[in-house]
């Protein structure tokens, strides 16, 4: 004999499985679900600006050339802080590509500019680097494959940024990180890399105002103890300098060391490293001795056991 399911047992059972085939779907699983959110480091506690050493050859300041298949830019400029920088084109354009290559100095720099939206337009495309060996009065001139001052394509000037001389090491296998002067950016007017040999310094820190940053990428977390290494010559010293490493504060007054090219290593304590990835660390200083603010070499990040 058969057995059926009572009517009432049957309806209670209707919602539950009514309940289980809503929480089935036939779309695919999300692919990004499981990526984590990135890590973000903390942001300098003061404001910075990025924008000091930089300056920007205008388009109406320079002589434009038009030809058939080319044209030329010139134009004649005095840079003081010497030393390399990121050269970036300033433009518009509504055409596909238009080929470029400028010359500064010795730096001959190629690119291509693609057509430009009004979220990039104030962006210089930056097309490399170019090195300033001393201070003095410079030709900066640019040859584009058509012409670059009419409506579809129109140059609106070269932007120059402080750029550092070498790229930053990254993090040594035993977990220690060296950040060397010559990989330092120096927004500055006046302080600059030194790279004669019995020097290899961030040197001529003579306006407060000009300071120094370190972008580097780690990739093991934890405790470090950080060092200094500065030099101040006779005379020189009670500069009162903050360093930044990411949201950290560490501060001290600068010491005479018996001459700017005499090391002295500062242990400024034990910090944080707590984000996988690019950190930065900045050298400002917040007041200015009789002379100069300092040298400084290097400064060094030890992994605490």
């Amino acid at each position: 004999m058969k057995c059926f399911l009572p009517l009432v047992a049957l309806l209670m059972a209707l919602p539950q499985l009514n309940a289980e085939e809503a929480s089935t779907t036939n779309l695919p699983p999300d692919p990004f679900g499981s990526i984590d959110d990135a890590e973000r480091v903390g942001e300098y506690p003061i404001e910075v600006d990025r924008t000091r050493g930089a300056f920007t050859l205008d388009a109406s300041d320079g002589q434009y050339q038009p030809g058939s298949h080319f044209a030329n830019w010139f134009w004649n400029t005095k840079i003081e802080r010497w030393g390399n920088y990121y050269v970036g084109l300033l433009y518009e354009s509504s055409r596909p590509k238009l080929g470029v290559q400028l010359r500064v100095g010795d730096s001959i720099l190629k690119g291509y500019a693609p057509r430009t939206n009004a979220l990039m337009a104030k962006d210089p495309m930056i097309l490399g680097k170019a090195y300033i060996p001393k201070p003095d009065e410079y030709s900066v001139s640019m040859l584009t494959g058509d012409q670059s001052n009419v409506p579809t394509f129109q140059v609106k000037g070269i932007h120059f940024s402080p750029a550092p001389e070498n790229e930053p090491h990254g993090q040594s296998i035993d977990g220690s990180i060296v950040l060397d002067a010559a990989t330092a950016t120096t927004y500055s007017e006046k302080m600059r890399y030194e790279p004669n040999e019995e020097k290899n310094c961030l040197g001529f820190w003579t306006e407060v105002e000009d300071w120094a940053e370190w972008t580097f990428d780690i990739t093991t977390t934890g405790k470090f103890q950080m060092s200094v290494f500065y030099g101040c010559g006779d005379g020189a010293g009670g500069s009162e300098v903050a360093i930044y490493l990411n949201d950290q504060t560490h501060e001290f007054t600068v010491s005479e060391t018996g001459g700017f090219q005499e090391w002295k290593e500062l242990d400024l304590g034990v910090v944080s490293l707590d984000s996988i990835g690019e950190n930065k660390l900045a050298v400002i200083p917040k007041s200015k001795g009789e002379k100069a603010v300092m040298d400084v070499q290097k400064i060094v990040l030890t992994p605490k056991s």
